[in-house]
């Protein structure tokens, strides 16, 4: 946008924020802009707003502004839960925005913004003033040149006071209309900073709680950051702190570079040490050390005064803003991904959160006890009662309990037609935060963390991958075009269990759709969630499946061992394990130890324990099979090399028939422990909880 005369300016919000920092910053760039209206919605704040700053228009329409002033910019002043709606109106305008932080309430929300957008503009930019400074443009510049060497370690850290009082406005501490507590609302700036000088991040690992304030979001997060550079960050977003400090840390192979604010720094505050190897290399230290503007480059502290000169440089050059498009959205993936994090005591990998995540559209992901709605627990405390949560939007099933997710149920999965589009379970996680399922390995992309399978059914193959065909030379494996799937049509129910909330189930229904498009089974699912024990680290899964044959003529169930391969028999209900489980210890019944003791052999229960790479400890898986299922004891399926699996096998040795008309049941638990179990413990736990 090529221009030689000033631009328009309009302001959406009159509140404090527009007044004391959007208002000046606007002012001080009169010879480049001019303000020519306001929006608010309440008439007597907007009419005092344009008496006291001389605002020519104003409006209590957005729409009618837009229309009748045609601005070139506006700054987006609302609160966040306004901000989407209004952004994506105004770029459609052609005018572009500056939008006050947190810029929208999720990633959803930011993408729908971008899309608004056009090349060359009009785009919007988010306020990120703490890059604006001079000190930490000159920080930016010497981190990526390598003045200072590699970058080791930071630390991030917004402590701020908010009493409780604070929060009792209606509408603070609410999902929302905030977003989220201190980690979306305060820290945002600090972590924008945080990238700006190390670039793009790769990994998070977070923990957050309610320890003190009444509200729905959190009141303190904590989070561990890697880096694609390998630097690691640690991060604090508090509002307990009455000792309130804004402050970054950057340690470097040369230096440590640091600055110590409240809510915007000036030069002064920088504090710069060399490390003992250029301590006398006065050329390089000489900018951190002199006097203020000396030392930052140009004497500016971050403001939406520093701002503001680059939002209005890129729209005379009609180029892509700073802190706009892909640089603002990977602040608020980064804020995202500690929240997916914190809340379900997983690690995230930068990209990880998509469409289908339901964090990808809410901050709180839907998780009990931190989404509106739910049950919360009390500040300090997790509830040990698990609940069920249906996502239609990315159809998932997740169940949740002591504060922790432990389950997710992709009901209808996009996958390709190769693997057998079907539900599965994945992660499943220990109630210390363990991932105990595999999911889509390298090795065998069919494999989805515990799922309903049938490599074998009457020449068709409901699990994907290869099918095992028997011949002269031996037979051998062949991708087949056989392989069908199994769509999800419905919850009959969804329930909460108990009136305590102890036994949590849901019955799903499923057709079994062969590669010719017809249906062979109709299934009945159900998946309950009990015995959550935080004491005892354990909790357990519990599967139930009817499949009725209305093909019209019988169906058999066969495996590769069938069909000749020798201690392959997998078929039904089958896990497989993370790779850090590979090598791990084998148990079943009567004392019996190891994969070769239980592979093949009958027994009422088996487990696989397995210790996790990364982080410290061990976990086990106890399959119990119900003692009521036809057949009696299963024949058992298990590998601990060259991957973790367990199976307990329909057809192991030999083929299992349904009639037409016929319906084949099973019922199986799996309880999921932190620890290594032995068999005493294993059997004591099967006493105590019979089915």
């Amino acid at each position: 946008m090529s221009v030689s005369r000033r631009f328009r300016a309009a302001i959406l919000g009159t509140g404090g924020i527009a007044e004391i920092a959007h208002l000046p910053a606007l002012r001080s760039q009169s010879h480049r802009v001019e303000v020519i209206a306001a929006v608010d919605i309440d008439p007597e704040r907007l009419e005092n707003f344009q008496s006291k700053h001389e605002i020519p228009a104003g409006y209590t329409s957005l729409d009618a502004m837009l229309a009748e002033q045609r601005p070139d910019l506006v700054h987006v002043c609302t609160p966040p839960a306004a901000h989407a709606d209004a952004v994506v109106r105004i770029l459609e305008s052609g005018a572009w925005a500056l939008v006050e932080k947190p810029p929208v309430l999720s990633l959803a929300e930011f993408d729908r913004i971008e899309q608004a957008e056009r090349e060359g503009g009009p785009y919007a930019s988010v306020v990120f003033q703490h890059r604006f400074g001079s000190g930490a443009l000159r920080l930016a510049r010497q981190a990526a040149s390598g003045e200072l060497g590699r970058a080791l370690v930071a630390q991030c850290d917004t402590s701020w006071f908010r009493p409780q009082a604070y929060f009792d406005v209606p509408w603070r501490g609410k999902w929302a209309t905030e977003g989220g507590g201190p980690t979306m609302g305060h820290g945002i700036h600090q972590m924008d900073l945080l990238l700006a000088v190390l670039g793009d991040w790769a990994e998070v690992r977070a923990m957050a709680g309610r320890l003190e304030r009444r509200m729905e979001p959190e009141d303190v997060s904590m989070a561990l950051v890697r880096f694609t550079s390998g630097a690691l960050a640690t991060i604090v977003n508090s509002i307990l702190s009455p000792r309130e400090e804004s402050r970054l840390r950057f340690d470097f192979t040369d230096a440590t570079v640091e600055v110590k604010h409240l809510y915007g720094y000036s030069d002064s505050d920088w504090v710069y040490t060399p490390a003992p190897h250029v301590a006398q290399d006065g050329e390089r230290i000489a900018g951190w050390t002199g006097d203020g503007p000396a030392a930052a480059g140009g004497g500016v502290g971050s403001s939406h005064t520093a701002q503001l000169p680059y939002v209005l440089d890129a729209m005379e050059r009609g180029e892509r803003p700073p802190t706009s498009g892909p640089a603002g959205r990977e602040t608020l993936e980064l804020v995202t991904a500690l929240y997916r994090s914190a809340l379900t005591g997983a690690p995230v990998l930068r990209g990880q959160i998509g469409p289908r995540d339901p964090f990808y559209h809410r901050l709180h992901g839907d998780v009990p006890g931190w989404a509106p709605g739910a049950t919360a627990a009390a500040p300090g405390k997790a509830a040990a009662a698990p609940r069920l949560t249906r996502h239609e939007d990315v159809s998932e099933l997740t169940a949740a309990a002591a504060g922790r997710e432990l389950l997710r149920y992709h009901y209808r999965p996009e996958l390709d037609p190769f693997e057998c589009p079907s539900p599965y379970f994945h992660p499943l996680r220990t109630l210390s935060g363990g991932v105990v399922t595999d999911n889509r390995p390298n090795d065998h992309r069919w494999h989805k963390g515990l799922a309903m399978t049938a490599s074998h059914l009457s020449g068709q193959n409901f699990w994907g991958g290869g099918t095992y065909v028997s011949g002269p030379a031996g037979g051998g494996y062949q991708d087949l075009p056989n392989v069908g799937r199994m769509d999800h049509t419905g919850f009959a129910t969804i329930g909460q269990g108990d009136a305590d909330g102890a036994r949590p189930g849901v019955a799903e229904t499923l057709d079994w759709i062969n590669a010719d498009g017809e249906l062979w089974i109709r299934e009945q699912r159900t998946i309950g969630v009990r015995d959550v024990d935080v004491e005892a680290g354990c909790w357990t899964l519990e599967f139930g499946t009817e499949l009725l044959n209305v093909r019209g003529q019988s169906l058999d169930f066969g495996s590769p061992t069938v069909f000749g391969r020798e201690l392959a028999g997998y078929c039904g209900f089958f896990w497989r394990g993370p790779r850090a489980f590979r090598g791990g210890r084998v148990l079943t019944s009567g004392g019996r130890q190891g994969e070769s003791a239980a592979m093949g052999h009958t027994s009422p229960w088996l487990a696989f324990g397995g210790e996790f790479d990364e982080r410290d400890g061990f976990a086990t898986l106890l399959f119990v099979p119900d003692p009521q299922n036809p057949g009696g004891e299963p024949v058992w399926f298990v590998r601990s090399e060259p991957f973790a699996a367990v199976n307990p096998s329909l057809a192991f040795f030999e083929g299992l028939e349904l009639p037409a008309g016929e319906t084949l049941r099973r019922r199986y638990r799996v309880v999921v422990a932190d620890g290594r179990w032995d068999h005493e413990r294993i059997e004591s736990y099967i006493n105590a909880h019979p089915w």
